[in-house]
């Protein structure tokens, strides 16, 4: 098997799914490093439930954008798939752009609460920390506005070219690139 050289275009291009891969691989490592040393040596690491806690956040809306990219996100479409060609195409869309608006919806409600973890009521920058580890709030919270906006940027993507076919792309009958897989299981 040919093994394809990484660039920095490849590894841009994946970076949800390494940042997904890394931040897991992360949570993983801690928690059993964790449970060794806390039956071991009865002694846990330290505030390792926040620094995993912030990573597996990291993990699953990052991890959620790379799925939505991927078109891998599970979908129940057993009544779209029996309904007629013309109609089926409606309710394909109507749905497309509701979980558009969505999208656009939970970005920036997420994005608020972001802001409202750094500054505080007034506007100053006060940042709200961790308990144990005194940590900044943001840092782990703002994966989910980067995750749903990510999301936001791949449906924008996927209309433009797949729906309003503004853009040239290799798509099969299912209107996915190769790359991006199937759709609704």
């Amino acid at each position: 098997m040919a093994h394809k050289k990484i660039t920095v275009t490849s590894v841009l291009k994946n970076l949800d799914a390494i940042i997904t891969c890394v931040t897991l691989s992360v949570c993983v490592i801690l928690v059993n490093v964790n449970v060794i040393l806390r039956y071991a040596i009865k002694q846990p690491i330290p505030g390792c439930e926040e620094i995993v806690t912030g990573f597996f956040v990291w993990t699953v809306f990052i991890g959620c954008a790379y799925a939505h990219r991927m078109h891998a996100h599970l979908g129940v479409d057993i009544l779209v798939n029996i309904m007629p060609g013309k109609l089926k195409k409606v309710v394909e869309n109507v749905v497309f752009f509701l979980e558009l608006a969505i999208l656009i919806l939970v970005t920036y409600i997420s994005a608020q609460y972001v802001y409202h973890l750094m500054f505080n009521l007034s506007g100053a920058w006060k940042p709200a920390l961790t308990e144990v580890l005194r940590f900044p709030m943001w840092y782990i919270a703002i994966a989910v506005p980067i995750g749903f906006g990510l999301c936001t940027i791949f449906s924008i993507v996927e209309l433009l070219t797949n729906k309003l076919h503004l853009f040239k792309g290799s798509s099969n009958q299912n209107g996915h690139t190769p790359e991006q897989g199937g759709g609704a299981v």
